[in-house]
């Protein structure tokens, strides 16, 4: 999740090479990672216009799932604007826990939070 945010902070695109083990990393380290690790790893993947392979798109959903009454309302916004910003409609089960959890948490949201998850 860090080396994808460092680079998406820098508006350095990886290598092909390194992208590829980068998402081959987060696989295998798929059940270690928190909602800021997710919400870091998609935010990065959308600043920097890469397109995460179905697979890892996949272990993010179900992990998210798992994780989801962790999201603070930073959390869930970065996740919702990466995959709008990505053009990827996130699945069912995704949109429904993500719209339980942000109606649960929604007087945390500053007005950033509620125009990205909405966006």
């Amino acid at each position: 999740a860090n080396t994808m945010w460092a680079y998406a902070t820098l508006s350095v695109r990886p290598s092909t090479e390194l992208l590829g083990r980068v998402e081959r990393r987060a696989g295998v380290l798929m059940d270690g990672f928190n909602p800021q690790d997710l919400a870091n790893t998609m935010w990065a993947y959308a600043t920097l216009g890469v397109l995460p392979s179905t697979e890892l798109l996949g272990r993010v959903e179900r992990r998210a799932g798992v994780l989801m009454d962790g999201f603070n309302p930073q959390d869930l916004a970065n996740t919702m604007w990466a995959y709008a910003s990505l053009g990827v409609m996130p699945g069912t089960e995704l949109l429904g826990v993500v719209e339980r959890r942000a109606v649960a948490s929604m007087d945390g949201f500053n007005p950033q939070a509620i125009g990205n998850t909405m966006w």
